[in-house]
């Protein structure tokens, strides 16, 4: 049974059940297979990035699964299927750095709008209004 104490995550995929936990040393594993810091993994995953969607399950698998490939993590993220951002979301609240570091760049974003600055894309809809 998971230990939400520890951040730990309990899911069925692949026909298993599955203990994910983004610990500290998997999420330095995490930074360093993404080539990026935290926050830009982070800035990555909101954006829609399924390649950041899939290192960040493969990082929460491993404490419990070491020898998990970047593929079988690719492979529990297909089944997931739909779920896959619903499980992410419990993993990241479950870490609380994680959840923080979320929460404060979106602080950071309401901040920009409402001083007037824009997210790239949303000129045109700005300027028609």
């Amino acid at each position: 049974m998971a230990n939400p104490m520890k951040g730990e995550v309990d899911i069925e995929a692949c026909g298993e059940q599955l203990r994910l936990i983004l610990s500290f040393n998997a999420i330095a594993e995490l930074e360093e297979e993404a080539g990026q810091t935290l926050a830009e993994a982070m800035a990555a995953l909101e954006a829609g990035s399924v390649r950041i969607m899939r290192l960040i399950l493969w990082a929460a698998m491993r404490d419990h699964r070491p020898g998990t490939t970047l593929r079988q993590a690719g492979a529990v993220a297909a089944d997931l299927g739909p779920e896959l951002g619903p499980v992410l979301g419990r993993v990241i609240s479950a870490c609380g750095f994680l959840a923080d570091l979320s929460e404060q760049a979106g602080e950071e974003r309401a901040a920009g709008k409402s001083e007037g600055v824009s997210e790239p894309g949303t000129e045109t809809r700005l300027a028609g209004a």
